[in-house]
């Protein structure tokens, strides 16, 4: 028997000791409970809007494209010299009270992504909502982000439990695909769908290809799915012509190349 040793809340507890087992089940949900305050959408944009000497939607995108680029060079080294110097290109419009805010913002950002990979986690288009909150979305070509409870449904219609299932038993890879990803929320809702209703472990059983020809969603979709622990590539890419201009390797990709190479 273990003495019950999460009383100092002062709270009593229901039973005064636990055995082995339970307690290394309370140690597991505390594990995969989110550990911090999850930031919101709305708590972000009032942060960049403390942005007054900058053009907001430059400074966002900025913030997007600099976080993208942070990542990939922590484990894209094929593309680190040229991508290191544009992120010393972007950085470097700025002033050091304006970089510090930079990297406010995406501590922020990075905190909120990241918070779905905790079993209390909640999936969203977190960024899509901040993209359109900000009134970045361009009317006159049609930009606008399907909101992410449509997502979910459409999810829900095609993912199958028989047929994910079967590929899991069988160590296989589910492949899904988005040629105009927007902000990854369709992608994401199919994530949520898979964890969170089948309990399929995604960042194993799960590989995402899309592509979309704004630069700014490509960003996004990479800032999404590489803090949600997902092997995927990212196109720069016009869809119809199939002229595409970079490309963006997730962690999770590169970490199990051996696995999911055969898809690049």
């Amino acid at each position: 028997m273990t003495p019950f040793i999460f009383d100092f809340t002062g709270i009593k507890p229901s039973v005064e000791y636990v055995t082995e087992q339970e307690a290394e089940n309370i140690q597991k949900e505390i594990l995969t409970r989110c550990p911090y305050k999850v930031p919101t959408v709305d708590e972000i944009i009032k942060l960049i809007d403390t942005a007054y000497t900058v053009d907001k939607s430059t400074f966002i995108t900025d913030v997007f494209e600099c976080g993208a680029l942070s990542i990939s060079n922590l484990v894209d080294k094929t593309q680190y010299n040229a991508r290191e110097e544009q992120y010393k290109k972007v950085i470097t419009k700025y002033n050091k009270k304006e970089q510090i805010l930079m990297a406010d913002i995406f501590g922020k950002i990075f905190a909120l992504l990241s918070s779905v990979t905790y079993d209390n986690g909640r999936f969203d288009d977190y960024l899509g909502k901040l993209f359109m909150q900000c009134n970045m979305g361009n009317k006159k070509s049609g930009q606008f982000f399907t909101p992410y409870h449509i997502s979910e449904l459409m999810a829900r219609i095609v993912i199958t439990e028989q047929e994910q299932r079967l590929l899991q038993q069988k160590d296989e890879i589910i492949t899904i695909n988005d040629s105009c990803c927007g902000a990854g929320g369709m992608m994401l809702a199919a994530l949520d769908v898979l964890k969170n209703t089948y309990k399929i472990n995604y960042t194993r059983h799960c590989f995402i290809e899309c592509s979309d020809i704004d630069i700014r969603c490509v960003y996004m979709t990479y800032l999404q799915l590489s803090l949600a622990g997902v092997p995927a590539i990212i196109y720069h890419r016009d869809s119809l012509t199939m002229q595409t201009w970079s490309v963006w390797k997730t962690p999770a990709f590169v970490f199990q190349y051996l696995r999911f190479a055969k898809y690049e």
